[in-house]
């Protein structure tokens, strides 16, 4: 369960103050996708932000999995990143100079995984989105579908509860996109997880159990449908 109860962020101070959020109260149940929309500069991200504990509000409270993360200290924080999220982003941000198989490592090593088990985890990983021949491959060579695939591997060789995506198509052709979404729905359905997806393309959104938009940094509406009226 994810709960927002009047989150505001704030940045600056005095005449430089900006509010990013406003009092934003909503609750996620387990176990669904939710789309959250908005044009740019409506507060998709920040709220993305917050919700991966990568920064705090200024106002209210954020409870993820019956943690409050405005209560946890910094390596309370780090812990709950490593352990109970998996972050997708849309510039990849893989490492360009290590091999597929070391960039899924990453995560694997920060959990202090044993290495004897670390193979066995990574080759399914990769396996799963289609990069098993590519193990070896330096991060580098890989094209934009490629890179993206490999950095939803390394977000979610953990398995996480909380999988975060912010625009993860965002620099694909369409074709790729829909592959890309098409993966992530998968691994969502495989583990269990909940998805978050930011998002301006309605088609993405309309797939989603849960839409919830965004406006100049309040809630403009939320929109919940059943799965039996879901776009496939």
């Amino acid at each position: 369960m994810i709960d927002l109860k009047h989150v505001s962020k704030t940045y600056g101070k005095k005449d430089s103050e900006f509010s990013a959020l406003n009092d934003l109260s909503f609750s996620i149940p387990d176990n669904k996708t939710v789309a959250i929309v908005g044009k740019s500069g409506s507060g998709k991200s920040t709220l993305l932000h917050l919700l991966g504990g990568l920064d705090r509000p200024t106002e209210g409270q954020i409870v993820v999995n019956d943690l409050n993360l405005t209560k946890l200290t910094h390596k309370e924080m780090d812990k709950y990143r490593s352990n109970q999220l998996g972050f997708v982003f849309q510039s990849f941000f893989v490492e360009a100079n290590l091999s597929c198989y070391e960039n899924v490592a990453l995560p694997l090593e920060i959990s202090k995984v044993a290495s004897r088990k670390r193979k066995e985890i990574i080759e399914e990983a990769l396996e799963k989105v289609d990069l098993a021949d590519k193990l070896k491959s330096k991060a580098r060579t890989l094209s934009g579908g490629q890179k993206q695939r490999l950095a939803i591997a390394r977000a979610l060789v953990n398995k996480p509860k909380v999988i975060l995506t912010d625009e993860p198509t965002g620099n694909l052709d369409s074709v790729t996109g829909d592959k890309v979404i098409e993966l992530l729905f998968s691994i969502y359905r495989e583990q269990k997880s909940t998805l978050v997806i930011v998002t301006h393309d309605m088609d993405i959104a309309k797939k989603c159990d849960i839409r919830i938009y965004i406006r100049d940094g309040e809630i403009e509406r939320i929109e919940s449908i059943k799965d039996k009226d879901k776009d496939k």
